[in-house]
Order: structure tokens, then sequence, then C-alpha cells
């Protein structure tokens, strides 16, 4: 048994190890560790303190939790965010944007390419929009799909009709069943796809790289993007998944 004493020799009781404190170093945009989440212990009624750190190209936003205070048995997160530096505004939106010219599709802002370009004559829709220091804008297509802002135009929704006056696109688009499919998300390392409702629908979930799915439908717009079903009102483009086999 561990005896304590205070300041002035007093035998305290034996403390017990208070609920340790986890703190966090996050790209508030992707919701990335910058590093390895920390872990604070200690024992109960003793204090701590966590410290702001400064990580190249980011810059200080705002932290959520108390960075200082005393170990209870209470839970506590502490979570500083970041955002990159050239970063000066970012806006969740609900963009449709025309593709005028073939676009180059990045892993991120003013990061490397991972795909074929997009095709002219296509519209494609966007989730986020980022305008950099020197005055270029981003659009985010899905998890880890950029394209810059340039031979390309925002639209309408070109598939609001068909939303508001009938079924909907996938509806009016066939879906080719499918059985005992099986494939496999090719993306990147750590990184995931997002999950659509319906093709050209909402966002509902993401599947990360290298997840085994099964798909039970297909269904090809006009041989310009491949959505596959992998569940009941879920669906995948056809960039970043390998088939294993497939009856048609």
């Amino acid at each position: 048994m561990i005896i304590f004493y205070n300041e002035v020799g007093i035998v305290l009781e034996p403390l017990k190890t208070g609920n340790p404190i986890w703190v966090y170093y996050l790209d508030i945009d992707t919701g990335e560790n910058l590093m390895v989440p920390q872990l604070m212990r200690g024992v109960t009624g003793c204090k701590y303190h966590v410290e702001r750190k400064d990580f190249p190209h980011y810059r200080y936003v705002d932290v959520d939790g108390a960075t200082a205070g005393t170990f209870n048995m209470q839970r506590k997160d502490v979570k500083f965010y970041y955002r990159k530096d050239n970063w000066q505004e970012v806006e969740a939106v609900d963009t449709y944007l025309q593709i005028d010219q073939a676009a180059t599709v990045y892993d991120n802002v003013k990061g490397l390419p991972i795909d074929v370009p997009l095709p002219a004559g296509i519209v494609v829709k966007a989730f986020h929009r980022v305008n950099t220091e020197n005055g270029d804008t981003w659009y985010e297509l899905g998890a880890g799909q950029w394209v810059r802002y340039q031979g390309m135009r925002v639209v309408t929704n070109p598939y609001r009709n068909e939303q508001v006056q009938g079924p909907s696109l996938a509806d009016q688009l066939t879906i080719l069943p499918l059985k005992n499919v099986q494939g496999t998300i090719d993306y990147l390392p750590n990184r995931e796809i997002d999950v659509y409702d319906a093709p050209y629908g909402k966002k509902v979930a993401t599947l990360p790289d290298g997840k085994r799915v099964s798909i039970s439908g297909k269904l090809d717009d006009n041989g310009e993007i491949i959505w596959y079903q992998v569940g009941d009102h879920r669906f995948i483009t056809g960039n970043y998944v390998i088939v294993d086999h497939q009856e048609d």
C-alpha cells in the first residue's frame, strides 16, 4: 500500500487512480489525428494540465474539454482542433458541378492525383468547398476526393424533377440484380469511401479500404458511372471496389 502525505506531513488515506484523460490533436475539417492520441494518468485529487502543441502547416483553431483540473472518476477528453494553414474558408455545401473539361481528382486540397480524370459532360455532387490563401476554390466530391474549381461550373440539381415529381433516379435506371457476388473496397490505406442511399443520393455511411462487401445489384449510368448496391438503400461507385465474381 502506498501512503500519501500532504504538505504538512499529515498521513492521507490511500488514493485511487482516477479515470485516465485522453488528449486528441485533430484536423477540424477531416477528423484525422495529427499525432497518436495521448493518455494521461493520475490519482484522484491530483492536478493535471494539458499543453497545446504546434504542428507544421497547421494553425490552432479551438479546444473542447478542460485543459486543466484534477483527476477524478469521471471520463474526460480534451480535443485540440487545427486547420491547414492554406485553408482560409471551409463550408459544407450541397452543390452540383457540371464538368466541362476533364478534371483531375486529388486525395486532398493541393494533394496527389488518385484516379483517372473525371470526363467532360458529367454532373457530380460536392459536399464541401474550400477557399485557399491563393484564391483557389476546391470541392470535395467524397472521402479523399477533391477537384480544383476550373473547367467546370455550378449547376442546379439535375435530378430535382425526378426526385419531386416521380420515382427516384435509382428506380428510373435499371438495377441489374446480382447473386453471390463479393468485392473488396480498393481505395487508400486507412481511408474510407462514401456510401449513398441511392445513386447520386445522400451520403449515409462510409466503408474502409480493404472491407469485404456483398454486392446485390449493379447500375450502369450510360457508361459514365457504375454503381454497386451493397445493402438496403446502400450504394457505392464502382471506382473503388474490386469485384471477385459477377453473374450476368
